[in-house]
């Protein structure tokens, strides 16, 4: 199949969702179907600026598939990310025939503001701002088929009417083969840590505010934050006098160096508001770390990892303190 594969994620595996697109367009390549994929730098509006990314995709991903398909046929048009709405509802309407279309989601965004609403939502919708969640739902509801990478999304599109059952698919990301058969050991140093980055969704402000009381009653213990970009300062975010004992490190490679990181890890903290399929406890799990997750939003995600990951329980053995 000739398949045009759009992606509202920078294409660099060495973060989640890079890795997760880049990846199945990869292995679809070796299934034999040839795959153009396209991230924001190939049809972004104005890419490069801060504001309204989202809008700018939406256009862009609309105009970059109208022009693909003015070149050549393509037998399936795939988007990842609810910005591909225009897009689709354009296509839906195209005269047969047209491409089959497959909305492709790492998590789905209406999803997403239901339950940030439920729990506090840290990006709330200005005055000015249109509300985007009807063309979001554009994305979902003309398409051909859905893929999500969690049952927990999956269930969520049915809920909403979005396709019938039989053209949902949940396919979760796999461990990487890196990660397989790693042998643990439960004799490491007193280190938290934490691997993404600093955003309000991925629950930096739960960490700035409630870790420095675990640190300070656990004196041996510290702190590294692994992925929270160059412009982060620990001093902007943690007391003085915990400082020497917090290590930022604003980017690692996914592989050897990341898994450094997770194999010294006893505890790996995961606050996120919203996580669709939670990789990043999967690959710490497998290296040994303990997982602690935020217990309501994270279920599902905890779910997902601990499905994946052939090592979950026996991380109880890492010696973590009774308060974190």
């Amino acid at each position: 199949m000739r398949i045009l594969s759009l992606s509202n994620s920078p294409l660099d595996p060495n973060f989640g969702s890079g890795y997760v697109i880049c990846g199945y367009a990869e292995r679809l390549r070796q299934l034999g179907h040839e795959v153009e994929l396209l991230g924001p730098a190939d049809h972004e509006l104005l890419f490069g600026l801060r504001r309204a990314i989202g809008y700018r995709q939406t256009l862009g991903m609309a105009e970059a598939v109208r022009r693909k398909l003015a070149e050549r046929r393509w037998d399936l048009v795939e988007i990842y990310g609810a910005e591909g709405g225009l897009a689709f509802r354009r296509l839906a309407r195209m005269p047969a025939p047209r491409p089959l279309l497959v909305a492709h989601s790492n998590g789905i965004e209406n999803h997403c503001t239901e339950v940030l609403a439920r729990t506090g939502n840290p990006y709330p919708r200005r005055w000015w701002q249109p509300d985007p969640r009807w063309l979001r739902d554009q994305a979902f509801r003309n398409a051909d088929a859905i893929v999500t990478v969690s049952r927990w999304d999956a269930a969520y599109a049915l809920e909403r009417g979005y396709a019938a059952p039989e053209r949902v698919l949940a396919i979760e990301n796999p461990l990487p083969d890196d990660y397989l058969g790693l042998s643990r050991d439960a004799d490491r140093p007193r280190e938290i840590g934490f691997v993404g980055a600093w955003l309000p969704i991925k629950g930096g402000e739960r960490l700035r505010r409630e870790l420095p009381a675990v640190l300070r009653r656990h004196p041996d213990w510290r702190l590294t934050l692994v992925g929270v970009g160059e412009g982060f300062r620990p001093a902007e975010h943690f007391p003085a006098d915990l400082l020497p004992r917090i290590l930022a490190i604003p980017h690692a490679d996914r592989g050897s160096a990341l898994m450094a990181h997770y194999r010294r890890f006893s505890i790996l903290l995961f606050p996120s508001l919203f996580e669709s399929f939670g990789l990043v406890a999967a690959e710490a799990m497998a290296c040994g770390a303990a997982w602690s997750p935020r217990p309501s939003v994270s279920r599902p995600a905890f779910a997902t990892a601990r499905r994946r990951s052939s090592w979950a329980t026996a991380s109880r053995r890492s010696p973590r303190p009774s308060s974190a």
